[in-house]
C-alpha cells in the first residue's frame, strides 16, 4: 500500500513520539552520583532496559509507576548503590514529565487530517489525561502496550478498522507486531538501517510528514 493509503496509524509512545531516554537518564542522575567514573549513558539506559523488560510480567499487578520504582530499586541493587523506596517513587513520577521530541506535536497535527491516529504506550491514569492532550489524541486512542490491536478482531471490527489497514510507527529494536505494515523511525542515527528491516525506514516524525507530503504529490 502507499502511505496515503492506511487509515490509521499505531505509534509507539516511547522513544517515537516522547523522549523517553532524556527523561529517565536525567531522572536517574541523583541514583548515579554514587557512581564513582562517569557512567555511560547508553550503557544505562541499556540496563534499564533489561531490567524494565524482565519486569513487564507484572505490569498488570504494579502499573506503569510500579514498573519503573522496582527497576530504579534493582538498578541501584545491581549497581550496589544505596536507595530509599522514595528515591524510587520520586523517578517513577518523573514520567509525567518527560518530554515529547521537537517534532512531535506538528507531526501529530499534521497526520491526524489524515489518519486516526492510535498512540500504544504505558502510562499510569493520572498521567494518561495530560499525555493525550499534549499529542492531540483522544482517551480512547491511547491503547496499553499489554495489548495488541492488530490481533483483536472485536477492537478492530468495533473501530471499523482492518490490521492491514494500519501503518504501524515503531523504532528499531522495539519489537514489531506480527500483522501489518511497519514504519522504523531511526532516531539518533546518521542513516537508517540498510537494508530497511521494514517497509519504510526514515528518520523522525518529521520526516514522514515529508514522505506523506510527497506521496500526495505522486
Amino acid at each position: 500500500m502507499r502511505l496515503t493509503e492506511y487509515q490509521a496509524l499505531l505509534i509507539d509512545c516511547d522513544e517515537v513520539l516522547v523522549d523517553r531516554d532524556s527523561g529517565v537518564w536525567a531522572a536517574l542522575q541523583p541514583l548515579l552520583e554514587n557512581h564513582g567514573e562517569s557512567p555511560d549513558k547508553a550503557q544505562v539506559l541499556a540496563e534499564f532496559d533489561q531490567v524494565l523488560q524482565a519486569l513487564y510480567p507484572r505490569f498488570g499487578e504494579l502499573g506503569f509507576s510500579g514498573l519503573l520504582c522496582f527497576a530504579h530499586r534493582q538498578l541501584a541493587e545491581r549497581w550496589q548503590f544505596k536507595a530509599s523506596w522514595e528515591e524510587g517513587m520520586t523517578f517513577s513520577r518523573s514520567a509525567a514529565g518527560w518530554s515529547l521530541f521537537e517534532d512531535a506535536p506538528g507531526a501529530m497535527l499534521y497526520l491526524r487530517k489524515f489518519y486516526r491516529l492510535l498512540v500504544l504506550g504505558d502510562r499510569d491514569a493520572e498521567d494518561r489525561g495530560v499525555l493525550c492532550e499534549r499529542l492531540g489524541i483522544e482517551p480512547d486512542d491511547f491503547i496499553s502496550r499489554a495489548s495488541d490491536p492488530l490481533q483483536d478482531r472485536e477492537w478492530l471490527a468495533a473501530n471499523k478498522l482492518e490490521a492491514e489497514a494500519i501503518l504501524q510507527i515503531t523504532r528499531p529494536g522495539a519489537g514489531t507486531r506480527r500483522v501489518g505494515a511497519v514504519c522504523l523511525i531511526c532516531r539518533n542515527l546518521d542513516t537508517p538501517p540498510q537494508p530497511c528491516a521494514a517497509d519504510y525506514c526514515i528518520n523522525s516524525m518529521a520526516d514522514l510528514v515529508a514522505q506523506h507530503q510527497l506521496s500526495l504529490r505522486r
